[in-house]
């Protein structure tokens, strides 16, 4: 395989700090005019049970920012190798890498036995080139994909979105609900969304929505409708410019941009709807200004 530009990672978000990484990949492949690989996995390695930021495509359409290829696999495939030979059977053979860009704490192998400087001294005696990216700090704080779920679990999306250089997303098909919102005066789009992506913690978030041609602020309902005593998780979009057609069957992505309230029990559907009313008005409100 050609001489490659190979940075290696879950990459889920691919927030600020991958952006570091990332954005070195792209300079060097201008300056040495190489192909770049961003080589990574559809979950995070060190998870369980994955929550993660983005759904796979959407990973991949930001990773294509910056690198030729990305190449995405299962990591159950090389978990057991140990260090040398992912880096000789993968690295060198697989991908040809010739310059090795990783963030600072890097880990790799079986049990992440192997860490940046047993990448330095086995690339060294390859002739290959190793670039350590130093981590990317806001507020003091390391960026990081643990620290984005932890802000999104507490609703705070206009802090991970700080952290993301972009607001968190959503992405789901509309499917039929009960008609609710519609029979107290507030329509809404019902989405369901892959059960591998972090949900935010429950509320009123104000958005902005896109399906296919569409594109209108909203307001997102994370909750149970306790108002009404159901269980179950769901999530409704209420557009504040409502499309003519409907929406069902479509894909829509929606952008998180502020959390107004948490998930409330009302008396009545008048109550509730008084409040969806209130609601709107301050996302109205909010629109007004620049983000």
């Amino acid at each position: 395989m050609n001489a490659a530009v190979v940075t290696i990672g879950t990459f889920d978000g691919v927030h600020l700090g991958h952006q570091a990484v990332l954005g070195r990949v792209a300079q060097l492949c201008r300056e040495r005019q190489l192909p770049g690989i961003a080589y990574t996995f559809p979950s995070s390695p060190q998870r369980k049970r994955a929550h993660l930021l983005l759904p796979t495509p959407f990973k991949i359409k930001l990773l294509r920012r910056y690198a030729d290829q990305v190449k995405i696999i299962d990591f159950q495939r090389i978990r057991y190798l140990s260090p040398e030979q992912f880096l000789q059977g993968i690295l060198k053979k697989k991908l040809g890498a010739q310059i090795i860009i990783v963030g600072e704490g890097f880990r790799f192998g079986h049990d992440r036995s192997g860490d940046i400087p047993f990448l330095k001294e086995w690339s060294k005696e390859q002739g290959l080139t190793v670039i350590e990216v130093p981590l990317v700090s806001v507020d003091s704080y390391p960026v990081s994909s643990t620290r984005i779920r932890e802000l999104m679990l507490m609703g705070k999306v206009r802090e991970a979105g700080t952290l993301l250089g972009r607001p968190p997303l959503l992405y789901g098909q509309v499917v039929r609900g009960d008609g609710l919102g519609r029979r107290i005066g507030y329509p809404t789009a019902n989405l369901s969304i892959d059960k591998t992506i972090l949900i935010p913690k429950k509320g009123i978030y104000l958005v902005d929505a896109f399906c296919g041609e569409i594109k209108s602020a909203g307001l997102l309902y994370i909750g149970a409708r306790p108002s009404l005593n159901e269980g179950g998780l769901r999530l409704e979009v209420h557009l504040l410019s409502p499309p003519a057609a409907g929406l069902y069957g479509n894909n829509m992505e929606v952008h998180l941009l502020r959390r107004l309230r948490g998930d409330q029990s009302f008396p009545t559907l008048e109550a509730l709807s008084r409040q969806i009313g209130q609601d709107i008005l301050k996302a109205r409100s909010l629109k007004q200004w620049k983000r």
